[in-house]
Parts: C-alpha cells; sequence; structure tokens
C-alpha cells in the first residue's frame, strides 16, 4: 500500500478520536449539597465520587440551548437608591446612579473603584448634607407623630372628663325629678337650666 493510503487512514483515525473526545467534553453533574458543576468525566465517575457527584440526565455534552443551563445563569439587578440619593444634584447625583448601576452595565474592576474614588472625593460634603437633610425629614416626622399622639390622649382625657360630668349630671336630675313636688320655684328653675346644660352638652354628644 502506498504512503499516500496510510496517511488517509491517519488522518481519519485522528477526526475521529478528536470528534468522541470532543462530544465527551463536557458533563453537568450535581453534588450531594445540590451544587451544579461542570465535569471533562461522566458523572458518579472515580473523581467525582469522592464529592458525592451525580449525574443528571443522558452523558454528553450540555447543549448550548438547554434551559436547565440557561437556569442557573445570574443577571444582576439594580439596587434602590438610598434614600439621601434624592437630595443629590449635578455630577454627584449622576455619578452615585453610575456607580449603583455598574454591574448590570459591565464596568467593574479599576474602572469602578476609580469612579467610586472620584465621587468620594468631590461629594464628600454634598452626600453628608444630604445624609442630615434625611435625619432632618425623620425628626420632623417623629416630631409629628408625637404631637399626634398627644393630640390624641388629650382628647381622650377630654371625653372622659365630660362622660364624667355628664353622669353627675344625669345623677342630680335623676335625683331632683324624684322629688319635684318639694321643690320651690327657685329650685325649680335651676333643674330646668341643669337639664337644658345636660342637653347641650350631652345629647348627641358622639
Amino acid at each position: 500500500m502506498s504512503v499516500r493510503y496510510w496517511m488517509l487512514v491517519l488522518l481519519a483515525w485522528f477526526g475521529l478520536s478528536f470528534s468522541q473526545n470532543a462530544l465527551a467534553a463536557t458533563y453537568r453533574c450535581s453534588s450531594a449539597t445540590g451544587q451544579v458543576y461542570f465535569s471533562d468525566r461522566p458523572c458518579g465517575g472515580t473523581s467525582d465520587a469522592a464529592t458525592g457527584g451525580t449525574k443528571l440526565g443522558g452523558a454528553g455534552p450540555v447543549e448550548q440551548g438547554d434551559p436547565r443551563a440557561r437556569a442557573y445563569s445570574y443577571t444582576p439587578t439594580i439596587p434602590k437608591p438610598p434614600e439621601h440619593a434624592k437630595y443629590l444634584v449635578g455630577p454627584c447625583a449622576e455619578m452615585e446612579e453610575a456607580i449603583r448601576t455598574a454591574p448590570v452595565r459591565g464596568i467593574q474592576g479599576q474602572t469602578l473603584r476609580s469612579l467610586y474614588e472620584d465621587y468620594r472625593t468631590k461629594c464628600d460634603y454634598q452626600v453628608r448634607e444630604a445624609q442630615e437633610r434625611v435625619n432632618a425629614d425623620k425628626r420632623e416626622q417623629d416630631r409629628m407623630r408625637t404631637e399626634q399622639r398627644q393630640m390624641a390622649a388629650a382628647q381622650q382625657a377630654e371625653g372622659q372628663r365630660l362622660d364624667n360630668q355628664c353622669a353627675n349630671m344625669r345623677a342630680v336630675i335623676a335625683d331632683k325629678r324624684a322629688s319635684l313636688s318639694t321643690l320651690n320655684d327657685r329650685q325649680r328653675e335651676l333643674l330646668q337650666n341643669m337639664q337644658d346644660n345636660y342637653n347641650r352638652t350631652c345629647i348627641n354628644r358622639r
């Protein structure tokens, strides 16, 4: 046989070997704790058994479009701005937003550190002033809540006082009416005045 024939046989054998190795290059496995990892050996093999690896599905490479692989992808989210951010203005407000949204825009490393250092250097005073305004807002809210509680307590105390007063007036009126025939004209007049005062103060008060 010619050298050309053997060269073709060797090339075909190497191509087949490479194709088989490529197909079995990546396996998606899970440890005993449920952590997903990828291996170049079948799940549950000698190297994976020691760590509790288990095989998921059929052996073979994970397809790029496999939804199981996409389910574990991490997508960063934009965090909520801090309370004092609403009081920042101009470049400081822009830098605060740029730092907060950096992960979703792929900004990290030295670029992010430089941005943060610039923000800390140029906006330290404005940030502290904005934080003090937030604290002042909270103090004002606390003051208003305290005043509301005090007003509610005062109204409750006044209501209790009027309840007691009306109860006493009812008792006196009932006692006087029980002995109405023994009252003189002046006493009857005082009783009528008390009755009128009770009607104005106590009837339909609530």
